[in-house]
């Protein structure tokens, strides 16, 4: 899967967690009749679960229509990639892009902030982990490795955990990380 985070430098605003999936509609979302109210982040998909341009525009102009109708202009740096397309049409949304190859430790984002969110997301995961085993062996004759093989989480339970790890970054973490040069209300990919 791939995760597109956006949050505005201050850390005060995060926008919702998009997830790219290889299937649009998952084995187990199937009993599921409104996908975007009962899933807990956007979810779309692409047959490699990759970001194409395609997905980042409808996101995009999704998120310029809530802003123009918040009567908010919004500066939205992004980072030089054939998946994200150079749109000149938006209304609310003026995109910043990096220059190409930029060093990651321009881009905001790969300052900490994606690594904070991968560290409560595998924290979330651990547990779940450690539960499993914790749950299955008091009842079962077959040795600790046989019950970790058992583990699996579906992919809606991999959703709430990326929003619940996306609830856990926190603003002062946001704040420290995107540099002070970047615009007041800017945007990360």
């Amino acid at each position: 899967m791939t995760v597109l985070m956006a949050a505005n430098m201050s850390g005060t605003e995060k926008l919702p967690l998009l997830v790219i999936g290889k299937s649009l509609k998952p084995q187990c979302m199937k009993n599921i009749k409104s996908l975007p109210l009962e899933v807990p982040v956007e979810y779309t998909a692409h047959k490699k679960a990759w970001m194409i341009g395609v997905l980042f525009e409808n996101w995009l102009r999704k998120l310029d229509r809530k802003f123009l109708l918040q009567g908010r202009s919004v500066a939205m740096v992004v980072d030089n990639c054939p998946a994200h397309p150079q749109l000149v049409d938006l209304k609310a949304i003026k995109l910043i892009f990096l220059p190409p190859n930029t060093k990651s430790h321009l881009q905001p984002c790969d300052q900490g902030i994606i690594n904070s969110f991968k560290h409560h997301y595998r924290t979330q995961v651990v547990r779940k982990y450690l539960d499993h085993i914790k749950d299955k062996m008091p009842t079962t004759k077959t040795s600790i490795s046989t019950v970790a093989e058992n583990f699996n989480i579906s992919i809606i339970d991999a959703l709430y955990d990326m929003r619940f790890a996306w609830e856990k970054v926190t603003e002062k973490t946001i704040k420290k990380l995107l540099p002070s040069r970047w615009l007041p209300h800017t945007f990360c990919k």
